[in-house]
C-alpha cells in the first residue's frame, strides 16, 4: 500500500480518525466518531496520532485540512461518559486526561510550522470549537454550519481555549455575546465576526479549501513557516498555561455547589447521558429557561 496506508486508506492506526495525502504536503484528516463526532479519548488518540505524523520530516508535511465525515456535525463537547469505547479493550485515556493534555495539543497547532485548516460543515461546539478556533484558518458551509460554546448556559466555562479563542478571533464585544449567549450562531455570522474566514455555499466549500491547500503546500516550506511564526509573533496565541489556567476555573465552577446543581438541572432536562440524536441536534436549548 501508498505511503505506508492501512486497509482503509489512512497513514495511522484509529478508528475514529483517518489520515491520507491528498497532494505533496497537504494531507487531510477525516473524523469519523459516529453518531455525533463526541471529542472521546479515541479521537484524541487520533489527533495525537496525526500530530506525531506531522512532526515527522520524513513525511514532508506542510498543510493539514481536517474535516468530518458527518455532514451534521464537525464535532460535539466532550465524551460525557467513561469506559471501554466500542468494547475493543483498547485502553484509552478517560476524559479527565484529554482535559489535561488539550492545551498542549491546541498550542502545538497554533504554532507548528505546519499549517492548520478547518473545513467547517455541520455542529461544532463546546471543545470542537475550541479546536476548530485554534487551527490557522476556518472556512465553514454557509448552509450547514453552527458554531457554540454553551458552556456558561451549563452554570460552567469554556476554559481550555474556548474564551481565549474567542476573543483572539472576535474581539472582546462580540466574543463577550457569543460565550454569554451560550447559543448556535451560523456561517454568515461567524464570518461576519470573524470566528472563520469564510462563510462559502456548501457546494464550493470543498473545493475551495483543497484548492487552497495545494496551492500553499506547493510552495517552500521554510517560507511558509516563517509566515506563521511572524505572524504569532505578531499577535501571540493563548500559551498552555493560560488555557490551563481557564480550565481551572471551569473545573472549579463545575464543582461548586451552584454549577453542580445547573448541571443537575441541565442533565434532567436532556433524559441523562448519553444525550439523544435530538438533545445533540438542537444542544443550546438544555440551556433555555424553563
Amino acid at each position: 500500500m501508498e505511503n505506508g496506508a492501512d486497509a482503509k486508506g489512512s497513514l495511522i492506526k484509529n478508528e475514529a480518525v483517518r489520515l491520507r495525502e491528498i497532494s505533496p504536503g497537504f494531507f487531510g484528516v477525516m473524523i469519523d466518531n459516529p453518531p455525533f463526532n463526541l471529542i472521546d479519548s479515541q479521537v484524541f488518540d487520533g489527533l495525537k496520532a496525526v500530530k506525531s505524523f506531522a512532526e515527522d520530516s520524513r513525511n514532508a508535511v506542510r498543510v493539514l485540512v481536517f474535516e468530518s465525515a458527518n455532514p451534521e456535525f464537525f464535532g460535539a463537547h466532550l465524551d460525557l461518559t467513561a469506559g471501554d469505547h466500542g468494547g475493543s479493550g483498547h485502553e484509552v485515556s478517560e476524559p479527565t486526561e484529554i482535559v489535561q493534555e488539550w492545551p498542549a495539543f491546541s498550542y502545538w497547532l497554533s504554532t507548528t510550522p505546519v499549517v492548520s485548516i478547518a473545513l467547517l460543515r455541520g455542529r461544532a461546539r463546546g471543545f470542537a470549537f475550541a479546536f476548530a478556533a485554534a487551527a490557522d484558518m476556518r472556512f465553514a458551509s454557509k448552509q450547514n454550519t453552527l458554531l457554540c460554546l454553551p458552556e456558561v448556559g451549563f452554570g460552567a466555562f469554556p476554559g481550555g481555549g474556548g474564551i481565549e479563542w474567542a476573543q483572539l478571533r472576535a474581539g472582546r464585544a462580540r466574543a463577550m455575546e457569543f460565550l454569554l449567549g451560550s447559543d448556535d450562531l451560523d456561517g454568515d455570522t461567524a464570518e461576519l465576526y470573524g470566528l472563520v474566514n469564510r462563510s462559502m455555499d456548501d457546494g464550493e466549500l470543498d473545493e475551495f479549501v483543497y484548492t487552497l491547500g495545494r496551492r500553499i503546500a506547493s510552495f517552500t516550506p521554510a517560507s511558509i513557516a516563517a509566515v506563521k511564526n511572524g505572524l504569532t509573533k505578531l499577535q501571540p496565541v493563548p500559551s498552555p498555561e493560560e488555557m490551563a489556567g481557564t480550565l481551572a476555573v471551569a473545573g472549579a465552577l463545575q464543582s461548586s455547589e451552584e454549577g453542580q446543581a445547573a448541571g443537575m438541572r441541565v442533565m434532567a432536562k436532556a433524559g441523562g447521558v448519553p444525550f439523544s440524536r435530538a438533545v445533540e441536534l438542537d444542544l443550546p436549548r438544555l440551556c433555555d429557561a424553563d
